[in-house]
């Protein structure tokens, strides 16, 4: 009887304690987020565009006289300065031309030289009447004929002259020269197709071209003064090390119809010719600099119907769900125009997880970066698996 006065008393203070422990609920478990701290500095607006590689000169080298080329001094595709000779015409007819005016020239002037001995010899007979006036008139007009002649001769050796250093075909400028499909032995004739020998394109500096929406062209009034052009760096994508400043330089003065885009370009520097004219790049404007606003992760806001909220952490490392208001985002980061201050903790991954204000939160543990390997197995797992 004893014995079971005393079961049943054990009984009692057990159920006792287990009623004890359902009135108190253990606290929840922190929830695993990443955080971060919102930061307050210059935060620079910028647009990005594609864009389209183009020479800033490009010259077609083109005979200017009629003429067998002789000779091809440049292998196609190679770089050439500017003067460096390119191609040679004949040269013997031209030659044979300069000759031909050097000696009308010569005649001309003994015809002039003979005129003058004549005036001036009949000059002094006219006063005493020894010679009509008449005869007198027609040896002044031969004597101007005569320098005329000299004059016209003269100018054909300038023309002989410049015909003569057409032969060689010079580089207008430096750059990179074209293919070509006239070889050495074909007549040349200005004014047909043949007489364009090949193209030359300046590849350094190079032209950027890129083409933003007529909407954002009041944005850019606003903000390109005389004294504070606007800035563009120009990089090739898959090719981090290649990047470029340049300002902008041209803005066309009308919109295309077809895709209301406005056309600017800037020049940019290219000395090692990895950019490619007609090759893609991207080219991003600096807009403005936005001076001491808070900024922070894009991640970290949460959409609510037409308003945004972020989780911000309190010092009890709680949570409390705040609206803010966004004046921009981008690449990844959003610019505050109100609802925090700089060093805020806040919430970037992980807001899924959160539903109520007062919610307990715990730094996650970083994933491992890439390439990690994985961790092995316990040693001791593996000498079970032995025995």
């Amino acid at each position: 009887m004893m014995y079971r006065t005393l079961q049943c008393g054990v009984l009692c203070i057990m159920a006792a304690g287990c009623t004890e422990e359902a009135k108190t609920p253990k606290a929840a478990p922190a929830i695993p987020v990443t955080t971060a701290k919102a930061t307050s500095g210059d935060f620079p607006v910028k647009r990005t565009y594609p864009a389209i590689a183009s020479p800033v000169w490009e010259v077609d080298v083109i005979a200017r006289v009629e003429g067998w080329l002789e000779t091809r001094n440049v292998r196609q595709g190679s770089l050439v300065e500017q003067g460096e000779l390119l191609f040679t015409l004949q040269k013997a007819p031209f030659e044979a031309d300069l000759l031909s005016a050097e000696a009308s020239l010569s005649e001309a002037e003994a015809q002039e030289l003979l005129a003058q001995i004549v005036y001036d010899r009949n000059a002094p007979l006219v006063a005493s009447g020894a010679i009509a006036a008449e005869d007198f008139d027609q040896y002044e007009a031969n004597l101007a004929v005569a320098k005329s002649q000299v004059l016209s001769a003269e100018a054909r050796i300038v023309q002989a002259e410049l015909n003569l250093s057409y032969t060689e075909i010079r580089a207008p400028i430096k750059g990179r020269i074209g293919a070509t499909s006239i070889d050495p032995g074909t007549l040349l004739q200005p004014g047909t197709k043949s007489a364009t020998i090949c193209t030359i394109i300046m590849v350094d500096p190079i032209r950027i071209n890129f083409a933003p929406s007529a909407n954002e062209f009041p944005e850019y009034l606003a903000n390109w003064t005389k004294n504070q052009p606007l800035h563009a760096e120009v990089v090739i994508p898959q090719q981090s090390k290649w990047k470029r400043e340049g300002v902008i330089t041209f803005v066309d003065n009308a919109a295309n119809p077809n895709t209301s885009l406005i056309r600017m370009w800037t020049d940019v520097d290219n000395n090692g010719h990895d950019l490619l004219p007609g090759q893609y790049c991207e080219a991003t404007v600096t807009m403005q600099v936005l001076k001491n606003v808070v900024t922070i992760p894009s991640t970290a806001l949460v959409q609510i119907a037409s308003e945004q909220y972020v989780w911000v952490v309190g010092s009890d490392s709680k949570v409390t769900e705040t609206k803010v208001v966004v004046s921009s985002q981008q690449d990844g980061t959003a610019v505050l125009k109100s609802g925090l201050r700089a060093g805020d903790r806040i919430v970037i991954e992980g807001m899924s997880k959160l539903r109520t204000n007062g919610t307990l939160i715990s730094e996650a543990t970083p994933p491992p970066p890439p390439g990690t390997p994985p961790p092995s197995p316990k040693s001791n797992g593996a000498k079970k698996a032995d025995g």
